[in-house]
């Protein structure tokens, strides 16, 4: 993956903190062997899933911490709220679209 021109340190850090949420920093760092290094696709999934939550959790949080006056960053918590958001949707329609693959596998066999 490349960074985008004009944010390569930012980018850098924000994939280095995915890499460690999903469990991927210690399968980057690990030479190649024979067997494939990439996760399953239950793991992946798994850490889809679950890297949202946390996000829709921080956004809870962040906008809890607003609402009785613990921060007065409004920027960064519209952010944060938008990005939860933004990701649950994008969840909603993967699911839907692997709902309808099975579906259209199941009909296959009929």
């Amino acid at each position: 993956m490349t960074a985008p021109i004009g944010y390569p340190e930012k980018f850098g850090v924000i994939l280095d903190q995915r890499r460690e949420l999903t469990g991927l920093s210690e399968q980057v760092k690990k030479p190649p062997t024979g067997e494939s290094i990439q996760p399953s696709f239950g793991e992946t999934l798994t850490n889809f899933v679950s890297g949202i939550n946390q996000m829709q959790t921080d956004a809870k949080h962040q906008s809890e911490n607003f609402a009785v006056g613990k921060t007065n960053d409004i920027h960064n918590t519209m952010i944060d709220v938008e990005q939860a958001e933004i990701s649950l949707r994008m969840l909603a329609n993967v699911r839907n679209r692997v709902v309808d693959l099975y579906r259209e596998v199941m009909r296959m066999g009929s």
